[in-house]
């Protein structure tokens, strides 16, 4: 492996042809263009093609953000990619104590530590929008709830520069929790008589402008927005999510300006932080689409998302505008889905329809719904067959003959014919012509040996032994800024 040279580009891994002396062809999209992958479960899009692409852009130095379900991919390939000279890093929510640490605030610290306080709201919201989500009723109550996390969310960070280990999101619930907690009859909430002293204080705390929605609504409708807030950013009172994102190993800026891969291991069968893996897509696209444009519009290392299971994670706001731009600043996304239906769910068919458009790349391996089979094969058009056809009749003594040739038109494969594709072969299509590639389980690839791998059996314990052989942080309990003991 040491002896070969990489690649100058990589990009998601399409297929393989076997060549003389043990060699690989390998089949890979090099553009800036995105993927969208269609998989059912247990379809093996896991050992076709995550594995390979993996491994096909450490070879040419590019960095990925890659969604782990179980760890698999890490266990397999970590080792591999730190031979290439790739950094490696896990947000592990399956195992926190073994992950490394992120901090979702650190963006906005860095902006204020910089004095870029315009930026530093700017971070504020776009964590908020992506906690909170789009309004499903009344924009009242959502807007209201944003505001409030916003805001606390500036107060905690603003008010502790010089105390790092208060400025984390566990540290904004418990200041929501403690500070509007309803006050004894004839006294004025916590949080009212802190942003009073806080106006006096600092009339331009950037607090004060983003507590202002809220501020208007009647008490008890404020009640609700607390309630709300509280809900959540619920996930960061676990001690070991506390652990993991109480500070910081890596930024964004990182990712585009050193081959980088990180992992976010999530559980499996389990959808809880998914939301979480969302709010990290969103805040490395949003910090890498800010430092290309201070590079002239382009990041110095290709960034790429393989986004395995992308049908469970929450809605990402804005995602067909990042698709739209991301390409040109050096941002891929391969977006792997069980069936179209999921996109839909999550973005509304408006929204669903313009992400698939953005994906110049679908890969189909399988799926299981008939409306799925339908537009792959609308995707793939129709073609000019000849039809014939023959008659005759009889009557009496005599008999006549006719026959016809018509030119008609005939979908390329039927729905039913694409709902027959099954590995070792997947159906891509693009601007280009549509080709059924080969891409066999990872076992029968080269890159089966550079990452260790054998048997079942062999692979299960090599998993072990790495897992086992990853550092382990000590959990030291939470630590708290306490400053609503003042007030209570």
């Amino acid at each position: 492996m040491e002896n070969k040279k990489p690649f100058k580009m990589g990009g998601l891994v399409l297929g393989k042809d076997k060549q003389l002396m043990g060699n690989e062809k390998i089949y890979f999209i090099g553009e800036d263009v995105h993927g969208l992958i269609i998989g059912a479960t247990r379809c093996g899009k896991g050992r076709t093609l995550v594995l390979q692409t993996i491994g096909v852009l450490a070879m040419a130095k590019e960095s990925s953000i890659v969604c782990d379900p179980k760890g698999e991919n890490h266990d397999y390939t970590a080792h591999f990619l730190r031979k290439c000279g790739i950094d490696v890093f896990t947000l592990d929510f399956k195992d926190p104590l073994k992950s490394n640490h992120y901090n979702f605030l650190q963006s906005i610290i860095d902006a204020v530590a910089e004095g870029n306080l315009s930026q530093a709201i700017d971070y504020v919201w776009d964590i908020t929008g992506a906690l909170v989500g789009e309004a499903k009723g009344e924009k009242l109550w959502s807007n209201g709830e944003a505001s409030i996390i916003a805001s606390c969310i500036m107060i905690v960070v603003f008010e502790n520069m010089d105390n790092p280990a208060y400025q984390n999101l566990t540290n904004v619930f418990y200041f929501i929790a403690e500070m509007c907690k309803a006050p004894k009859q004839g006294e004025e909430m916590a949080l009212a008589r802190y942003m009073k002293q806080l106006k006096v204080k600092n009339p331009t705390h950037p607090a004060v402008g983003l507590v202002a929605i809220s501020d208007i609504a009647p008490s008890k409708t404020r009640g609700s927005f607390y309630t709300s807030a509280l809900t959540t950013l619920r996930l960061f009172t676990n001690p070991l999510i506390y652990e993991m994102t109480k500070t910081t190993d890596f930024r964004a800026r990182d990712i585009g300006t050193k081959p980088t891969t990180v992992f976010m291991i999530l559980p499996d069968g389990k959808t809880t932080y998914y939301s979480l893996a969302s709010l990290f897509c969103t805040q490395v696209y949003s910090g890498l689409s800010d430092f290309a444009d201070k590079l002239g519009g382009r990041l110095p290392i290709r960034v790429n998302y393989v986004l395995d299971e992308f049908g469970n994670f929450t809605k990402i706001p804005e995602f067909a505008g990042q698709l739209s731009v991301g390409g040109g600043r050096g941002i891929r996304f391969n977006l792997f889905l069980q069936s179209l239906a999921q996109l839909e769910e999550k973005y509304g068919r408006e929204i669903a329809r313009i992400i698939r458009s953005n994906c110049e790349t679908w890969i189909y391996l399988q799926a299981e719904d008939l409306e799925t089979q339908k537009e792959v094969s609308e995707r793939l058009g129709k073609y000019t067959t000849t039809s014939y056809s023959l008659s005759s009749s009889q009557q009496h003594y005599t008999s006549n003959a006719s026959q016809s040739v018509n030119l008609v038109g005939r979908e390329l494969l039927t729905p039913n014919e694409v709902s027959r594709i099954r590995r070792p072969y997947n159906l891509v299509t693009s601007r280009n012509d549509p080709v059924i590639m080969t891409s066999p389980d990872l076992s029968k690839w080269l890159f089966n040996d550079f990452y260790g791998l054998g048997s079942k059996e062999h692979n299960n314990k090599l998993r072990m032994i790495r897992s086992d052989a990853r550092k382990t942080h000590q959990e030291e309990g939470i630590i708290l800024w306490g400053i609503w003991k003042k007030y209570q």
